[in-house]
């Protein structure tokens, strides 16, 4: 995983409890991620044979060298967010130019927005999970993932409101990624797995009490409401209603992706976004 135990990643810690009672020869570990975490080096080093990450972020390291792949898409996007204090004033999005940004710095969707809307030479400075800074700065405004860090100020009584990345077109999905050797010399477990984690997502989808347990007694940074909200969002915003489609890609939203990434000057005007992508392991898609 790329971040520790949380509810985005709740069809895996669930793979991993299937996995444990089940007899077909398939077993899942599923390992915590944290801030010195990378889960496409790991995985393109051999350290891991599957990871998780951002489709935006794959077509990166593929552009750059990196023999890696998604197999699956577990969420129809990665909810980046910006929250701001809550303000009337505020309409769309380019109503927050002047305002400091807290963010990732150099991060491809904050550079395509800051394009799209204008906001070159706006304010910026590291983010951190700490919001002592955004609670004193009325002028500021923080990324972070929209199931997660508005509920997290709304616990810690910051009244705020979000543009969630996605409303304004840039959506990458969310991905299990392998690398190229392991599809070529090991197709079937690349297959096994993603039938299984796929099966996971599902059956989370319908009863989450039992990752539930198992991520907060791995992580104890985020409540027990704060989890199940980003759950109920997850089910109803980032997972496909029929969850026999969990899983599913199309050519059109890598795409789309790619393009985006070219408007920014972070691929070349000649990269293949399919080659990034491996959409054999997903029958009924």
């Amino acid at each position: 995983m790329g971040w520790f135990a949380q509810a985005d990643q709740s069809g895996f810690w669930q793979a991993q409890i299937d996995s444990s009672v089940k007899s077909n020869g398939l077993v899942i570990k599923t390992l915590q991620g944290g801030p010195k975490i990378q889960t496409i080096p790991q995985v393109a080093s051999g350290q891991a044979e599957f990871g998780v990450g951002n489709a935006d972020d794959l077509l990166l390291a593929r552009m750059r060298g990196a023999p890696v792949k998604a197999v699956m898409a577990y969420l129809d996007y990665v909810p980046y967010t910006l929250v701001y204090h809550k303000d009337p004033a505020i309409k769309t999005i380019a109503d927050l130019k002047g305002k400091t940004f807290a963010v990732n710095i150099g991060f491809a969707y904050w550079e395509w927005i800051k394009k799209r809307e204008g906001m070159q030479g706006t304010r910026e400075i590291p983010v951190s999970g700490d919001l002592s800074l955004f609670r004193q700065d009325k002028n500021m405004v923080q990324q972070g993932y929209s199931i997660f860090l508005p509920a997290r100020m709304t616990e810690a009584g910051i009244e705020n409101s979000q543009f969630v990345v996605a409303s304004l077109g840039y959506r990458p999905y969310a991905v299990l990624f392998t690398t190229d050797e392991l599809i070529a010399k090991n197709p079937q477990l690349v297959r096994d797995t993603v039938a299984a984690v796929k099966a996971s997502w599902a059956t989370f989808a319908k009863d989450p009490s039992e990752s539930k347990r198992l991520e907060l007694s791995l992580n104890n940074q985020i409540s027990s409401a704060v989890h199940d909200k980003a759950v109920q969002e997850i089910v109803s915003d980032l997972l496909p209603k029929d969850l026999s489609k969990i899983g599913c890609m199309n050519d059109a939203r890598w795409d789309e992706l790619g393009k985006q990434l070219k408007d920014v000057s972070f691929l070349p005007a000649d990269f293949d976004a399919r080659k990034a992508y491996d959409t054999s392991f997903l029958p009924g898609c």
